[in-house]
């Protein structure tokens, strides 16, 4: 009587090792596609926390918010609503804050002499993942005005690519816009269908970010001025 064989041969353990090589080849990418997507999620719900930081300001004041660079616009922003965490302007998966060194800061505005608010030193270093509109007032402006989007959106409807002195967030993939209503969207080109904005005057279709944030307004980013 012949006796039981015990353990695998040498074969069929190729053949498990073969198996699992293909099943870890599939669910890398899956990984990596979900984890692209969760970040993307998170991006789009720091907009969204700004937009609504922007509408309490405004009702808070009952004046537009303007600052004179982006970190003004920023520290107005933060002595009304307390709105100042680094991380809400700061993204993961923005290529510019991977070349950083520095742990990331707590915060990116604090309170200065009296009742003001400034930049934290080393501001300027920092590779702040929106551009942000001065000037928009609830008052004035419909509520499909844009109030900030990620980094890179050029007057064509289009985010600059990687490699270009404002690149987007995501590349020339597209990027988020929040509006004045708070809601956020994902675009990955304006021009499509005539426009995916509403142009400030008119209310036509329009891919011009310019003409979409209306008449006596200023863009900011960490590089300056935009339009």
């Amino acid at each position: 009587m012949n006796k039981k064989r015990a353990g695998f041969s040498l074969i069929e353990m190729l053949m498990v090792l073969g198996v699992m090589a293909i099943l870890m080849g599939m669910l890398v990418p899956s990984v990596g596609v979900v984890r692209e997507k969760a970040q993307r999620m998170a991006t789009g719900q720091k907009l969204r926390q700004i937009g609504l930081a922007v509408a309490t300001y405004h009702s808070m004041t009952g004046r537009s918010l303007s600052g004179s660079d982006l970190g003004d616009w920023m520290a107005r922003l933060a002595a009304e609503t307390g709105v100042r965490e680094a991380g809400l302007y700061l993204f993961e998966e923005d290529p510019l804050l991977a070349q950083v060194a520095e742990a990331m800061p707590p915060v990116l505005v604090q309170p200065g002499i009296g009742s003001s608010w400034e930049p934290v030193a080393g501001f300027d270093s920092w590779p702040v993942g929106v551009a942000v509109v001065s000037g928009t007032s609830t008052a004035s402006n419909p509520s499909t005005t844009p109030v900030a989007w990620t980094r890179g959106l050029g007057t064509d409807g289009r985010w600059a690519s990687f490699g270009e002195s404002r690149p987007g967030v995501y590349g020339d993939r597209g990027g988020f816009i929040v509006f004045l209503d708070g809601h956020v969207e994902f675009y990955r080109d304006l021009s499509e269908d005539g426009g995916q904005l509403v142009n400030y005057s008119d209310g036509r279709p329009t891919a011009n970010i310019v003409e979409a944030i209306g008449p006596g307004t200023t863009v900011f980013d960490y590089r300056g001025r935009v339009f």
